[in-house]
């Protein structure tokens, strides 16, 4: 090793040659040397590895220089670096235009190639037994695959660019077609061996670019469609398979989008609320089987809020009455509230409204305009039915008087005698006559 380790070494370098790929016709010349110059195994291994590492540094460091160049802006580039880069720094004489978004350089991904073609036609990559599983009742061994060198290991690139190279390469193999694009997603996991990441960061990786993607294709056809379809969920499919993601992480993935969608529309929608977008927005939520609570995650003030949204308005243009509440129970199964809740609700919002239409009563008879309080005390009618007079409104006997008889002049036309005198007794004792 003292004397000959240096000639073997050469020799390995030598064999690797421009591509750094020892070709198969100069594997027996280098084990006939090693034989007739005495070094052992370990030694050879050691040498070898030594000649991997002199060719594959630079190969690493132009892969990082290639992506910096390619994919960051020209303000990223001089923090990287530590100095301005100035427009003349590319051949173009234009500074960077690329962004660390789902892009991917072809040149990039040709030369990350290179770097995987040259790890795996030399044979670095090692085969570790780490234990042992049963196959047709007999115990197999499990191996693991090693990287004995790797980007990281040797300086040849940091942490922070390591997984945004390797995110790069996915996102490219991802948006490559045919064949190329199967080469690229092969390639996947040995191209993040040699950077020195570890499996889990991989699998972590992967899932972000996922969860991207998907919130893209999500909300995008429930922009364009209002939902998912099935050629949408066929697409959804060979994404998963592309990313190497099981069944279970896609489900995941697609709830989530569908989740951060649907909350991003509410939230819009509740700035400005209106019966129709309410009712349009649990429909939707019916539709795709999302609980509003524990799937997309609404809170029960907001809920509360959805209720009141489209139950006042029906109130007040009677479409919700006593006698025909098919609306209420509606929207109450809709939002998945309960019976007891709701009905708690909504005689909340009885008494609130019935003290706003009380209150401007007051005002507008106190003004002399009775004139412009019919509406009003029909209002005070229809609500009453639902609690059998017990609004908790209280006036004084001559305002109450009033009222009653503004509502006894009423015109009743079209109306059965009953339903009156139950009315009019109904307004008596909600007003306390």
């Amino acid at each position: 090793m003292e004397y000959f380790g240096s000639v073997y070494r050469k020799s390995v370098l030598e064999a690797m040659g421009s591509t750094g790929v020892i070709r198969p016709e100069f594997r027996k010349p280098l084990d006939d040397l090693k034989s007739r110059l005495g070094i052992s195994e370990e030694n050879v291994k050691d040498i070898f590895l030594e000649a991997v590492k002199e060719k594959m540094v630079p190969m690493v460091k132009w892969c990082v220089s290639e992506f910096e160049r390619t994919q960051l802006s020209q303000e990223q580039l001089s923090k990287r670096r530590g100095k301005d880069m100035g427009e003349d720094l590319f051949q173009t004489g234009k500074g960077a235009t690329g962004t660390l978004g789902l892009g991917a350089d072809v040149n990039l991904m040709s030369d990350i190639m290179n770097l995987v073609d040259f790890y795996e036609e030399n044979d670095i990559a090692e085969q570790e037994e780490v234990g042992t599983k049963t196959v047709d009742d007999k115990e197999v061994p499990v191996f693991e695959t090693s990287f004995p060198i790797t980007g990281l290991g040797v300086g040849a690139v940091d942490q922070e660019v390591a997984e945004l190279l390797y995110r790069q390469f996915v996102v490219g193999g991802f948006t490559t077609q045919g064949e190329q694009g199967g080469r690229y997603e092969g390639a996947r996991a040995t191209f993040g061996g040699i950077l020195g990441l570890s499996t889990g960061k991989m699998e972590e990786i992967n899932g972000s670019i996922g969860d991207a993607v998907y919130d893209n294709m999500i909300s995008q056809a429930m922009r364009t469609k209002g939902a998912m379809d099935q050629q949408d969920m066929m697409t959804l499919a060979n994404i998963q398979g592309k990313l190497g993601l099981t069944s279970e992480q896609g489900e995941k993935m697609m709830m989530a989008s569908q989740k951060k969608v649907l909350s991003e529309e509410i939230a819009v929608l509740m700035d400005n609320p209106n019966p129709e977008g309410v009712k349009a927005f649990r429909e939707k939520c019916n539709t795709m089987g999302m609980d509003m609570v524990q799937d997309v995650g609404i809170s029960e003030t907001r809920l509360a809020r959805m209720f009141e949204a489209e139950v006042i308005p029906g109130l007040q243009s009677g479409s919700i009455t006593v006698d025909d509440s098919d609306i209420l129970t509606e929207i109450q199964e809709s939002l998945n509230i309960e019976s007891e809740e709701c009905e708690a609700m909504f005689e909340t919002i009885l008494l609130r409204l019935s003290k706003n239409a009380i209150d401007l009563i007051k005002s507008e008879l106190m003004r002399g305009r009775e004139e412009n309080t019919v509406d009003l005390v029909k209002e005070i009618v229809q609500y009453a039915a639902f609690t059998e007079g017990e609004l908790g409104i209280q006036v004084d006997e001559a305002t109450a008087n009033n009222i009653y008889n503004i509502y006894d002049s009423m015109d009743f036309d079209g109306q059965g005698d009953d339903a009156v005198e139950a009315n009019k007794a109904l307004l008596k004792q909600t007003l306390g006559l």
